[in-house]
């Protein structure tokens, strides 16, 4: 048998489970991108318009279908609203995808919240009754006071 110099001969070892797996990943987001490219595409100004959903169209170009994992908590909630508020296609199994692994993310966020998380207390307002001579008191002070001067 014939062997070509500096050729192996051993046979191709197959490539780790993890680089099938970014591989595919890209893929996919390529195809959410796309497809969303072209449901953005249908109104000029779309991008300007629906800037998250621009965002995320660059992100799956360049990290893929992780891209979904990486939207900032409260971006999420802003990018499912405006793309389920787009007219979908039916025959668009890419941007169905999207939308359902968005949906899916956002139901885990709303299911890990906790009360304290919806107002921290260095934003709370409290709200107390007073009498209407206390409030005329505090409205009087803070009244702008407007110094005329004596002749």
């Amino acid at each position: 048998m014939f062997r070509y110099p500096g050729v192996s001969t051993a046979p191709a070892t197959p490539p780790e489970p993890s680089a099938l797996a970014t591989a595919a990943d890209q893929m996919r987001g390529r195809l959410m991108a796309k497809s969303l490219g072209r449901l953005l595409d249908q109104a000029p100004g779309a991008r300007e318009v629906l800037p998250h959903l621009a965002a995320l169209e660059r992100g799956l170009l360049s990290h893929g279908s992780t891209a979904v994992d990486r939207v900032p908590a409260h971006w999420l909630g802003r990018i499912c609203s405006q793309l389920s508020s787009l007219p979908l296609p039916e025959d668009d199994p890419p941007l169905h995808d999207l939308l359902k692994r968005l949906m899916q993310r956002l139901h885990a966020q709303r299911n890990d919240w906790e009360p304290g998380d919806l107002l921290p207390t260095e934003r709370t307002v409290v709200v107390t009754e007073v009498s209407h001579s206390e409030f005329a008191a505090v409205q009087e002070a803070q009244a702008t006071t407007v110094f005329t001067p004596r002749l």
